[in-house]
């Protein structure tokens, strides 16, 4: 079964894991065409040229661009248990 939601997430829209941005995971969904998401509200930081703000989005993502920010193994792809990826939540 998937972990419960919410609960706190790393995001890293790039895939490349360079910049992750905390996040709260607030559900699951999954479709035949898509595959898992996960529906999240990310926080990034920006430059402003002046100082910096704060932009807060909401957005389903593949579950391969999030991570459990308690998990240990930053390595591989993010996923619901009892699912083909590589990653248990």
């Amino acid at each position: 079964m998937p972990r419960t939601p919410p609960f706190h997430v790393w995001v890293d829209l790039t895939g490349r894991w360079s910049s992750a941005a905390p996040g709260v995971l607030l559900a699951w969904r999954h479709s035949d065409q898509r595959g898992w998401e996960a529906w999240v509200v990310r926080v990034e930081s920006y430059s402003t040229g002046r100082g910096s703000e704060v932009l807060v989005t909401q957005a389903w993502v593949p579950s391969s661009l999030v991570r459990p920010a308690d998990h240990r193994d930053v390595g591989t792809a993010a996923a619901p248990a009892g699912t083909s990826a590589r990653r248990r939540w």
